[in-house]
């Protein structure tokens, strides 16, 4: 049997178990056996394996918890919610919308969709907790805009994307077609409102109501109502809150990476007793952070195996035999949307982006439309928590199991499919 084969089998049984098991083993346990399993059985190299405790995004995740831990020991969350809870009039719709077009808006200026769903769900725990509301109600919606929605404005993050991506075309010497500036932006627009319309609308008709109780005695929130803060503990809270907020948006221009920004926010918060030593360590959701470890170890030994390269070939072949734009738009949607929900986004889309440019340059066609097809169906992952950090963040906090998931993300899915391929195929046309 050959490694690829032998990961496969290990990575649907892994599914099912999400799926079937996890009312009596934890999905990041079982995520952590399938990674263990892959290592002994080589699907894994061990230097890969233990990478995954040290990734720069399983710091960023763990930091930010302490991060938003640190503001939501404040005083400002209650208020913020309380304020929100008066001007809304007792409206969950008026609410979320609120919580929602702030994911949106935090998602064009910070590239990760991790960075801006921690930023706004412990505002968003407060509002449910302020309105007697369940969070699972709620973080489905906020977890898809910060998925879906980053970088589409013509702003810093997009504009460093389309460069990116313009350096692929040269570097295989395809320039015939070129990337403008607004291109993303015009790609990804329509595809943006109706994230923002099916999170506000539809997505709390389908999401589960889990007592809040029940989530928080599963690691997703803490029922301890701590003492308040003194005034000089208060004001470091917000600051430090602030401070990462705007660092990381900035951070390209001040030089320090995201995790970089992050974990010093962690160590502020910690160093000045904002948290205690064991509110910090609480905080830092180890159960999400290691799930996202071991689905990290899966993705990389589904990637090291040569499934994506194998089926590539297989597409390329297929393409060529189709002569219809939106055949073959859906064809270029498809399958990276369908890996990217077991393998993390960010890696299937590095590999199909220059795989999608040499099969257009190979039949002349724009490579445009395309990549920007790879690029919305990388970046709508929602299906399971291999996909991108912010799922297994999102499932945590909001108390989901993988059915519920499904049962929330399949008609987005089927929507965002529908809208991306046949407004993409009709502006940027592959023949």
């Amino acid at each position: 049997m050959s490694q690829m084969t032998l990961c496969i089998i290990i990575f649907v049984v892994t599914l099912f178990g999400f799926a079937f098991g996890s009312s009596y083993i934890s999905i990041t346990t079982m995520s952590l056996i399938s990674m263990m399993v892959m290592v002994v059985t080589g699907c894994l190299d061990t230097t890969t394996a233990l990478s995954g405790f040290s990734n720069t995004s399983t710091i960023l995740m763990a930091s930010m918890f302490i991060v938003a831990a640190g503001l939501n020991r404040t005083q400002m969350v209650n208020k913020v919610s309380a304020y929100i809870c008066r001007i809304s009039k007792g409206s969950f719709t008026k609410v979320l919308a609120g919580y929602v077009i702030l994911t949106c808006i935090l998602a064009q200026f910070i590239p990760s969709a991790i960075v801006a769903f921690s930023i706004v769900f412990p505002m968003a725990m407060g509002v449910c907790r302020e309105m007697k509301v369940s969070p699972s109600k709620m973080m489905f919606s906020l977890g898809i805009t910060a998925i879906g929605t980053v970088i589409t404005l013509p702003f810093s993050s997009a504009i460093s994307e389309m460069a990116r991506i313009q350096g692929f075309l040269e570097a295989y010497d395809y320039t015939q077609y070129n990337m403008g500036i607004l291109d993303i932006t015009w790609a990804k627009f329509p595809v943006m409102l109706v994230i923002l319309l099916l999170a506000i609308f539809v997505i709390p008709r389908f999401a589960p109501d889990i007592p809040m109780e029940k989530i928080e005695a599963s690691g997703g929130g803490s029922t301890q109502q701590a003492k308040p803060l003194d005034p000089v503990r208060e004001v470091i809270g917000y600051l430090t809150f602030v401070l990462v907020l705007l660092g990381l948006i900035f951070s390209s221009q001040i030089g320090l990476a995201t995790w970089q920004v992050a974990m010093i926010g962690a160590l502020v918060i910690v160093a000045t007793r904002v948290l205690n030593k064991q509110e910090a360590i609480n905080s830092m959701n180890l159960s999400m952070v290691l799930l996202y470890v071991g689905a990290l170890g899966m993705g990389n030994a589904l990637s090291a195996t040569g499934a994506a390269d194998l089926i590539g070939d297989k597409l390329s072949v297929v393409i060529l035999g189709l002569n219809n734009n939106y055949l073959a738009g859906l064809l270029f949607f498809l399958v990276p949307f369908i890996l990217t929900q077991f393998m993390l986004n960010l890696g299937i889309y590095s590999i199909f982006v220059p795989l999608y440019i040499m099969i257009c340059k190979s039949m002349g066609a724009n490579p445009i439309g395309p990549i920007m097809l790879c690029m919305i169906a990388a970046m709508t992952a929602f299906f399971s928590p291999l996909a991108t950090p912010a799922v297994p963040v999102m499932m945590g906090v909001g108390g989901y199991n993988q059915k519920q998931l499904f049962k929330m993300g399949w008609l987005p899915a089927v929507i965002i499919t529908v809208v991306a391929v046949g407004w993409i195929m009709t502006i940027y046309p592959v023949f």
